[in-house]
């Protein structure tokens, strides 16, 4: 892949010929929150390039919050699918790690390597997908903005990242001052980049100068494959009780996380039309695991938050490999209890080693 320059005075035109072809999304400010969120683009003017972290990571445009699955008849058999319903989209400036965090989705949502159920019909035996989430991933284009300045609650470098990744990117810019390295990650992301002058070798010395002077500032590493096989044989251990605390179960940690995926089906009927909706749900929320019956296997708070730590540094890691965490601390910043997830770890790692 061929590393390309953009000079900062010529972005507007680079995303005005991305605008011809297809949608472009990008973080805009949103002033009441002095925070930015990710939005369709009509004028380049609007993009807001200079934030930490969007106030809800990219995922809302793969995973919504709220979505019509499909549409049905009560009393009738036949229901109509909806499609995800997208264009071809470009999203511009999302951070290395909301990038790696949809490949965590992908494992959930797209992994072909899963199959039916043994039980099933062998003409319906196959990979498993959902069609919503993949026909967003397959529509969209990400061009990665590089983080030369980590915020103090980041700390992506001890889950397998790094604040110039390119962990499921397309193409990642690298801010040099006066104009961005590019750098080409797939062939979708070189497609983009072609009309732009290669870069030169002093441009690429100091893009890997800004990536080590970045990872330098992020100083907390633990060892997650070691604490993953104490958190196997802790599920009992009293160091949940007191880690729990603090925590009011509001689900925010959840709602912000960029790997976090649990959702919620209904139907909702109205005269003769319904529809089946699919929302965000959090295991904090203590109706999550509640059954019909009315009980409920998680009923307080120190279960729920033993859980999705369980979940996220145990159970996850034993089936795929990967920690379901890219260290982009908004659970840091937005918990009001002020809970420290990196604090939380060191406690456990501490506590069962």
């Amino acid at each position: 892949m061929t590393a390309r320059l953009l000079p900062k005075k010529d972005l507007p035109g680079f995303i005005a010929a991305l605008a011809k072809k297809q949608e472009v999304w990008a973080p805009v400010r949103i002033q009441s929150q002095e925070a930015a969120r990710f939005s369709r683009i009509d004028r380049p003017e609007d993009i807001c390039l200079d934030y930490l972290n969007t106030k809800l990571p990219v995922k809302e445009l793969f995973f919504p919050q709220r979505e019509v699955m499909f549409t049905f008849n009560p009393g009738e058999r036949s229901s109509a699918q909806a499609s995800a319903q997208v264009r071809e989209r470009v999203v511009l400036g999302v951070r290395p790690c909301d990038a790696a965090a949809l490949e965590l989705f992908d494992k959930v949502f797209v992994d072909e390597s899963k199959t039916a159920s043994p039980l099933a019909e062998s003409k319906t035996a196959g990979p498993l997908a959902d069609p919503y989430y993949k026909e967003r991933r397959d529509k969209t284009t990400l061009i990665g903005l590089a983080c030369n300045a980590p915020g103090q609650a980041c700390f992506c470098t001890a889950t397998d990242g790094g604040p110039h990744s390119t962990r499921g990117l397309d193409l990642l810019l690298i801010d040099l001052g006066d104009r961005f390295l590019a750098r080409p990650v797939t062939a979708k992301g070189e497609a983009l980049a072609k009309g732009l002058a290669r870069a030169k070798d002093k441009d690429i010395s100091l893009a890997d100068e800004l990536a080590e002077e970045a990872r330098a500032t992020m100083d907390f590493a633990i060892e997650l494959k070691q604490l993953q096989k104490s958190l196997d044989k802790a599920f009992d251990h009293e160091v949940w009780h007191r880690l729990s605390l603090p925590c009011v179960n509001c689900g925010v940690c959840t709602y912000v996380c960029p790997a976090c995926h649990c959702f919620d089906v209904t139907d909702e009927e109205y005269k003769d039309s319904g529809a089946r909706i699919r929302t965000w749900d959090s295991c904090q929320f203590s109706l999550f695991t509640r059954h019909a019956s009315g009980h409920n296997p998680r009923p307080d708070g120190m279960s729920r938050m033993r859980n999705r730590t369980l979940h996220k540094f145990c159970y996850f890691p034993k089936t795929q490999d990967k920690v379901l965490c890219v260290g982009c601390g908004r659970c840091i910043t937005e918990c009001p209890a002020g809970i420290d997830l990196r604090e939380t770890l060191e406690t456990l790692r501490d506590t069962l080693s």
